[in-house]
């Protein structure tokens, strides 16, 4: 979008033509070799498309470039004052509409000049700024793994061909940046009395650029500072419309939204777990699990740590505004951050339910993009977030409050989403256009002022020498600036890191028992020059060694975590599940009148519970019977009772088994004396079964 300043650019357009002479035009009657060296260029590209894959791409540059190249031989282009560029593949078209818009808006020249000095300064401070960075990014690429290059399409900044810029909202922005960046380079140019020759479009398939184009031979003679203030006028005024659009954006738009119902707003959802699963979405909006409301995340803290793994429990959701029930099989926690975020996991995560899921208070997201100063990073990247345009969940949660919530709440949106845009397209314009490269306007501020600097400290120096050194500086950086865009696309694929091999595993000899067997666990099969080997065993009992052993006291489904390091402290994290099932036994007795109570707690992934009991008369009276009541509770209330009367030593056995209904929790024993004469003795074998850990 660089407008077209200096004679590099009209020697470029003599070459062109010299060289459409040597080699006529024409697609008939030409050897196969002139085609080839006619458009060995665009060849080049095509094979390069073809290597990446970019079939489609490729097949649209065949026909748009065939097409355009076409109609410049038959005459159509300069009938309509129209010519090819840039390689004969850009379609740049001249008019005179804008001219006196121009004129007009440029009448204040004092105004004009101060607003100029300031871009200048702006541009300058912004060049070395985006130079700094991409020197920067240029150090990561030996730390970038090769498998993760940034993709071609994401540095380019065109709707379509990118795909986190939306096509409409895209194209608006885009056509809004450049004619503000060329009509403020034509505002500078009349102010400082050089003529504005034509205004134009640069079109591939559709506008992707535009330009101003002053009147060369006035320009050479402008003074540097003026001739600066032009150049920087372009991205200058790209920025200050970023800035006005961005309060807009945040200030007046989000920051008069307001949730339209009470709950959290979902903003990641995680493949593979129990929500996706069901169906929940980003920016689904919940309110309720299994009819407990869940109005802020101490709501929601509370009541997913009374969950467990396995447990299904019902969701209610406002999705688009509508509301709904999704059951949801909650997945383990404990296993979810050992296997993404295995430096966080803390064994008492294993169990607990988890529905894959992370959510907000919707209030504390609007006010997060109404302030995007407390984090510019996250407010630039909404785009990469999937969050803009706001997608239909996000619209049905929030309406607008206040004087701006006259609005239609389609029109609200709309004009939300196109602020964003227009502020993020004319950032994105106006950083790239500072940088310090020919054709860009930073690369001809740069040249001024190294010219300036010259005239300043090298008086007696001739004006080809300076001529020649600014040339070359500027060839040099021109060329650095390049390299360094290039390097973000090939640099990692080139020197990126080869992923190190570190990859714990255990060997266990058996992954299911009981409680007090002796488990043995091996890693000495891992892959890795590892030196220290730590161990999790998930009841709070660690170890260390290649080789372990370790028992359980009680029974549950437990993840066994391996974190292996080298010498360098990176680490391989693997774990293993053991299923151990639980038996425990005992006996008592019980007074006249008394009772006594045997509790146990039963751990998540449960699976059958299974007690046997043998009760005794005891009283010590031949005639007299003793009254016995045996009551078994579980988390959901009592699901066995019985009264026996027994005589003296006579023994009365009970059993009870069940593998339904709610079984996580606190269970027990309840057994009671009912007269002062009922004394008895007990004993019991309580059986547990866990999950298999296949």
């Amino acid at each position: 979008m660089a407008t077209k300043k200096n004679e590099s650019v009209e020697e470029e357009e003599s070459y062109d033509s010299l060289h459409a002479e040597e080699i006529l035009p024409e697609l008939t009657g030409m050897p196969i070799e002139v085609h080839i060296r006619r458009h060995s260029r665009f060849l080049l590209f095509l094979v390069f498309c073809l290597y990446l894959g970019w079939y489609s791409f490729a097949l649209f540059l065949i026909a748009w470039i065939t097409g355009v190249r076409w109609a410049e031989n038959e005459g159509y282009l300069q009938k309509y004052n129209m010519d090819l560029v840039w390689g004969r593949s850009f379609l740049m078209w001249r008019t005179d509409w804008g001219k006196d818009f121009i004129e007009r808006i440029s009448q204040n020249k004092p105004f004009w000049r101060r607003v100029g000095d300031v871009w200048v300064v702006t541009v300058f401070i912004i060049m070395i700024l985006m130079f700094s960075l991409l020197l920067w990014q240029a150090t990561l690429a030996w730390q970038i793994p090769k498998t993760s290059a940034v993709s071609p399409k994401m540095m380019i900044g065109l709707p379509g061909l990118n795909p986190v810029i939306p096509l409409w909202y895209g194209i608006l922005a885009l056509v809004i940046a450049m004619v503000v960046h060329e009509f403020s380079h034509g505002i500078l140019s009349r102010v400082a009395d050089v003529k504005v020759k034509a205004l134009g479009l640069l079109l591939f398939f559709f506008p992707v650029g535009a330009f101003v184009e002053p009147d060369e031979e006035e320009m050479k003679s402008m003074k540097k500072w003026e001739r600066m203030r032009l150049y920087a006028a372009g991205p200058g005024s790209n920025m200050v419309v970023a800035v006005v659009f961005s309060f807009l954006f945040s200030s007046v738009m989000v920051a008069s939204l307001e949730p339209a119902e009470d709950g959290l707003l979902l903003y990641s959802v995680s493949a593979d777990y129990g929500g996706a699963e069901a169906g929940l979405e980003p920016w689904m909006l919940l309110t309720a699990i299994d009819e407990e409301e869940v109005r802020n995340t101490d709501d929601w803290k509370r009541v997913m740590n009374d969950t467990y793994a396995g447990q299904n429990v019902n969701v209610s959701i406002l999705n688009r505004g509508v509301p709904e029930i999704y059951s949801v099989t909650l997945s383990d926690k404990g296993s979810y951050y050992l296997k993404y975020y295995p430096d966080y996991y803390e064994s008492w995560m294993s169990g607990k339910g988890f529905m894959g899921v992370a959510a907000e208070n919707p209030k504390i997201i609007t006010d997060s993009l109404a302030n995007p100063t407390e984090n510019i990073l996250l407010y630039i990247s909404l785009p990469f977030a999937k969050l803009q345009p706001f997608p239909e969940h996000f619209t049905s949660i929030y309406e607008p409050a206040g004087a701006i919530g006259i609005l239609p709440d389609n029109i609200f949106w709309i004009l939300a989403n196109s602020f964003y845009w227009i502020f993020w397209l004319n950032l994105m314009v106006g950083l790239t256009n500072a940088l310090p490269a020919v054709p860009l306007d930073g690369g001809f501020i740069f040249a001024d002022g190294v010219t300036g600097i010259l005239d300043k400290f090298k008086k007696g120096m001739s004006e080809q020498r300076k001529e020649k050194i600014v040339d070359n500086l500027v060839g040099i950086l021109a060329f650095t600036v390049v390299f360094l865009v290039v390097w973000q696309l090939v640099g990692p694929r080139l020197v990126g890191t080869d992923p190190v091999i570190l990859d714990a595993n255990i060997n266990a000899a058996d992954t299911q028992g009981w409680n007090g067997d002796v488990f043995e666990f091996d890693a000495s099969m891992s892959n890795g020059n590892f030196v220290t080997y730590e161990w999790d065993f998930g009841d709070n009992n660690t170890a260390t060694g290649e080789k372990v052993s370790h028992s359980w006291t009680e029974g549950g489904l437990y993840f066994v975590v391996l974190t292996a390091k080298d010498s360098e402290d990176r680490q391989s994290v693997a774990f293993e599940q053991v299923s151990i099932n639980h038996f425990t036994e005992g006996d008592g007795s019980v007074g006249g009148g008394s009772d006594d109570t045997v509790p146990t707690t039963v751990n998540p992934y449960v699976k059958t519970v299974s007690i046997y009991i043998n009760v005794t008369g005891d009283n010590g009276l031949p005639i007299v019977q003793s009254d016995v009541t045996v009551t078994i509770n579980s988390p959901s209330g009592a699901v066995f009772e019985q009264d026996f009367s027994l005589n003296n030593g006579e023994t009365q056995a009970v059993s009870f088994s069940t593998s339904e209904g709610e079984m996580v929790g606190e269970w027990e024993i309840f057994l009671e004396s009912n007269d002062p004469a009922s004394d008895f003795t007990y004993d019991y074998d309580w059986y547990t079964y866990y999950q298999s850990n296949s």
